[in-house]
């Protein structure tokens, strides 16, 4: 059984969904009557028929780190909760930062999950595509339309699925293939988050790192399966409370 270590990317402010998130982390807003970050749990736990999950990291920050606290001993949660030690938005230290804390120097194959993200794909394709290539791979979704593309971060693949383009929130969209805060870093890769976090000075997108990482090495894109839904703004929140029944 293939060992894969996971972490939970839960450190932001989700400054565009105030008021709800004001004293609330957007990864604990509830969704269909549970905190949002339970749906991730509840694949997490289904994947361990098919890896050996060896340990489970949340990086949160200063302000809601005892929120997280309190989730995990409510939903008795065996997770590692990490305070990156922020303390508001201005402060932050951003998605790629976030990863290197949450993985604490261990490296091993790594999922990296965003904690707002909601989605149906239960993601072993995903992993079993990841460990076979045995490179950097993210998760991406194909939104259909060329506009709903331009809000999103817009990969181009080639016939192997290599990424060959990454594009944030193109205003003319070179295809529909939107990349989620879904990840796998197999342990040889991760010698080059240090790489380039001494070269980038605000650290902030993961998706900067990943087109910077597509540019100096093999990285690769797999199209899930089922919904997607990025919960950024209040309207995706609501979308997600209308449409998500969710067969997670």
């Amino acid at each position: 059984m293939k060992e894969l270590r996971v972490l939970i990317l839960a450190a932001g402010y989700g400054t565009r969904l105030y008021p709800i998130t004001i004293n609330l982390p957007k990864p604990l807003v509830p969704v269909c009557g549970r905190p949002l970050i339970n749906f991730l749990i509840d694949k997490i736990e289904k994947l361990k028929s098919k890896f050996e999950i060896k340990e489970l990291n949340i990086v949160s920050n200063e302000k809601f780190y005892k929120n997280f606290l309190k989730w995990k001993k409510k939903y008795n949660i065996n997770a590692n909760i990490i305070n990156d030690g922020s303390t508001s938005p201005e402060d932050r230290l951003g998605a790629v930062k976030d990863i290197k804390t949450g993985i604490a120097g261990k490296k091993k194959n790594w999922l990296i999950l965003g904690g707002d993200n909601l989605f149906t794909d239960n993601l072993v394709d995903f992993l079993e595509f990841s460990f076979k290539k045995n490179k950097t791979c993210i998760g991406l979704y194909d939104v259909k339309k060329k506009k709903l593309a331009s809000r999103y971060g817009i990969v181009k693949i080639d016939k192997e699925r290599r990424i060959v383009k990454l594009e944030e929130k193109p205003k003319n969209p070179f295809s529909t293939l939107a990349a989620s805060c879904i990840y796998f870093f197999p342990k040889d890769s991760l010698k080059l988050l240090d790489t380039f976090l001494k070269l980038e000075k605000h650290p902030d997108a993961s998706g900067k790192y990943i087109k910077w990482l597509s540019e100096e090495t093999e990285v690769f894109g797999y199209t899930l399966k089922g919904k997607w839904t990025d919960i950024g703004h209040i309207d995706s929140l609501r979308l997600a409370e209308k449409e998500y029944q969710i067969k997670h």
